[in-house]
């Protein structure tokens, strides 16, 4: 790997980074008056990119068959989970306690790699995953302040994530990625459209505005991302995704006037650490 494609892959992944936190932003800045449910949310978001990843495939003539359906299939249902828990997490909590705790993700890959996919774990790779625990411990502070209902609902997303994850990484060897994405939304997309047809309201214009942003900053992101992952190994550039917790971290003070508290500083630092060894050992 050259410079030039190393940078590249960091610059595409910075940004598809920076894409994809602003969908939780957007997510949570939609006023609960409104009375727009996280289900129009969770199909904006796929909706979106579900018709922007069949545009460029048809323009490239890519068969939309896809390689191993039940496969797909699987790893469709585990992110139609990770995103409902996720944004439902997004709406009733603090956003970057939300966003650090999904960052658990990578970690419950690396645990059904080696259960699934027969990867073995490094003792480095374990100290990480007790250090991203650690930090959301310190997060949650359990036997401090009450385990709420929507904290369970942001580690669950990163359980649920982590299994989508990893069936991505079996999928690389039969289908592409840009594949996996578009039936991935597509799927999503049928599942939430009966929902929104009987229970949906028809969004006020600013609403709407945050509906359309969902959709482009996430499909944006994961287009960005895959590019990322074309120029350089994903040990490469994985490690540019914890920027999320920053980003997140940023909003909040910016968008909705709430500093988080030092336990979320101290427990993103743990899982930012943990992150790291990751990357280092891959």
């Amino acid at each position: 790997m050259n410079l030039t494609s190393g940078m590249r892959a960091a610059f595409y992944m910075i940004v598809a980074t920076l894409f994809l936190s602003m969908v939780p932003v957007c997510v949570k800045a939609i006023p609960p008056e409104a009375g727009v449910s996280v289900f129009q949310k969770i199909f904006a978001r796929a909706a979106v990119s579900a018709i922007i990843t069949l545009s460029i495939l048809l323009i490239r003539r890519i068969p939309l068959k896809p390689g191993n359906p039940r496969l797909l299939g699987a790893r469709s249902l585990f992110g139609i989970a990770g995103m409902l828990t996720y944004f439902t997490a997004v709406e009733n909590m603090p956003l970057a306690e939300a966003v650090t705790i999904n960052r658990l993700s990578p970690f419950f890959v690396l645990i059904f790699a080696g259960w699934f996919l027969k990867e073995r774990l490094r003792k480095a790779q374990i100290i990480s995953l007790l250090l991203g625990f650690a930090g959301v411990t310190v997060i949650l502070r359990p036997g401090v302040i009450p385990l709420t209902l929507p904290a369970g609902f942001a580690l669950l997303s990163a359980v649920f994530a982590g299994s989508a994850y990893t069936a991505v990484r079996a999928l690389r060897k039969t289908d592409r990625p840009l594949i996996i994405v578009f039936w991935f939304s597509l799927l999503m997309s049928l599942v939430f459209l009966p929902v929104v047809i009987r229970n949906g309201v028809i969004p006020d214009s600013r609403s709407l505005i945050l509906l359309i942003c969902i959709g482009l900053f996430g499909a944006a992101g994961q287009l960005l991302m895959t590019a990322a992952y074309r120029y350089a190994p994903g040990g490469k550039v994985a490690i540019y995704g914890y920027l999320s917790v920053v980003f997140s971290m940023i909003w909040q003070i910016t968008f909705f006037s709430s500093i988080p508290d030092m336990a979320v500083f101290a427990g993103a630092a743990l899982i930012l650490l943990g992150g790291w060894i990751n990357y280092r050992v891959r």
